[in-house]
């Protein structure tokens, strides 16, 4: 029996479409060892004394999924016959790429098989065709040197670690958004392991309805294996001016304003990031503004005017090649320290605003302060606002595609650190207040969340749009019936 023909015979013995095997107790003990794995295929158990250095692990340990046994599938084939194996048994499942996904939702998840996909890992680039494809595990930092290198760009996130394709497939924002669009713009086709055990080929031309909700929802629909994505000759040479500030927590206001006063007009090549935490280093609590203009100092200075004049305690502006940029910013500090540790324990919110309410953010970093002055224990928190500019976002259509967040103008992200597990009740009752509190001014009338930045308690209409929902429903029974794919905020 061929492998769809297999999982459409399963389907029809769980009702109704979308209970989801993951919610049902596994058939039986299980072991891969007999499913003919391609010879370079490798499996960990979990009580290997390898197991966390030879598998993927997770940048943070809230509510973190438990694995029996970890399996690095080499080959298309080997993906699909796990898919259908776990499926057989009722094994639940995750596929890793980079491992950066911190929604709740994942903890449900409970001595499961961890599909660690880093072997495919390849990079290709055809400069004449504007083209890349990529595997399935491929990280953000994976990619800047090679573009850079082929005299091409493309939109990207703003950590290195984070994996590709799993920002991808909730929609993709970054500070190239105003030019390219979203990263899920530039998609032009994906190869995935669905639900139904096919490994089908999804692209506006090829199965276009799968298409449509993969962009926006994908980790909903199957494992991606590869991508190919539009590439785009490079802005400016490749050349970025890198501007960073270092404010006194007193000058909040008219830092903010600032945020406010460019909500609706951000130029297509200019990018903002806020951000406040603690660090001794720099006194206690902070507040430092990242600000990227993908063209030449003399037309992006006078845009960031109203920063200098608000009186940094420090300030670098530089030029810097669009591979590095990661790296420079944030006074240097924007690499790999801090979003790409392994096991840290974080608790994260996010919201996207069309509103950056300048007494409510000083009400929060208020709040903030008081938070670190109590609790030294939560000082390893951090807040972003990202104020990505949105022209190209905002010019395809929105029912082009499953994301429903196009109108976004600026996103929260609330990152807090604790130290034990005890923390987390009062922790969360304080991110929860303050995520109502800004949604009360968002000009949206309530919660309002891209997905990747979703915390997973927020239900399935903030995250991914009620008037998406039933469309994305009937694709989930055409394309995933068992409802394998489960784990990563689902919307059923």
């Amino acid at each position: 029996m061929k492998l769809s023909q297999l999982l459409s015979a399963l389907a029809l013995a769980i009702t109704p479409p979308l209970a989801g095997a993951h919610l049902l107790p596994p058939r039986q003990a299980w072991s891969l060892s007999n499913l003919r794995l391609s010879p370079s295929t490798q499996v960990f158990s979990s009580t290997d004394p390898n197991f966390q250095t030879e598998t993927t692990q997770r940048y943070t340990s809230h509510d973190a999924p438990t694995y029996l046994q970890s399996v690095k599938p080499a080959l298309e084939s080997d993906v699909q016959k796990i898919v259908a194996y776990a499926a057989q048994r009722r094994i639940p499942f995750l596929a890793t790429g980079g491992g950066h996904g911190f929604a709740t939702t994942f903890g449900r998840l409970k001595n499961g098989l961890e599909i660690d996909m880093s072997g495919f890992n390849n990079i290709s680039i055809d400069a004449t065709a504007n083209t890349m494809t990529v595997g399935g595990a491929v990280a953000m930092g994976d990619l800047f040197t090679p573009l850079y290198n082929a005299g091409k760009e493309m939109p990207t996130g703003s950590a290195s670690c984070v994996g590709l394709l799993g920002a991808t497939l909730g929609g993709g924002v970054g500070r190239l958004n105003g030019l390219h669009g979203l990263i899920i713009d530039s998609l032009l086709s994906v190869r995935i392991v669905t639900g139904t055990g096919r490994l089908v080929t999804a692209s506006r031309t090829q199965n276009s309805d799968l298409f449509w909700g993969v962009r926006g929802a994908g980790f909903n629909f199957g494992i991606v294996t590869s991508a190919t994505f539009q590439v785009y000759n490079y802005t400016n040479g490749g050349q970025a001016m890198n501007a960073d500030f270092l404010f006194p927590l007193s000058n909040a206001a008219q830092v903010v304003q600032y945020f406010h006063s460019m909500q609706a007009t951000l130029p297509a090549e200019l990018a903002l990031i806020l951000q406040t935490g603690y660090r001794q280093e720099l006194g206690g609590q902070y507040l430092v503004v990242n600000a990227v203009y993908h063209g030449p100092q003399s037309l992006g200075l006078p845009l960031i005017q109203p920063l200098i004049a608000a009186g940094p305690i420090r300030q670098s502006i530089t030029t810097v090649a669009y591979k590095d940029l990661l790296s420079a910013s944030f006074f240097g500090m924007g690499g790999d320290t801090g979003p790409c540790t392994r096991h840290a324990k974080r608790d994260v919110y996010g919201l996207g605003l069309r509103t950056v309410d300048v007494p409510t953010v000083q009400g929060y970093v208020a709040n903030l302060s008081a938070l670190f002055a109590a609790h030294p224990e939560y000082r390893d928190s951090v807040f972003f606002i990202e104020a990505f500019p949105s022209q190209a976002v905002r010019a395809v259509p929105d029912g082009a595609t499953a994301y429903p967040h196009r109108d976004i103008n600026a996103h929260l992200l609330f990152n807090y650190g604790y130290t034990n597990d005890s923390q987390l009740p009062a922790l969360d009752a304080f991110a929860t207040n303050a995520r109502r509190q800004f949604a009360a001014t968002s000009g949206f009338g309530g919660v309002q969340t891209y997905v990747n930045y979703g915390h997973g308690d927020e239900g399935p209409a903030p995250l991914y749009g009620s008037r998406k929902l039933g469309r994305l429903r009937e694709l989930k029974r055409t394309w995933d019936p068992l409802g394998l794919f489960g784990f990563n905020i689902p919307f059923y």
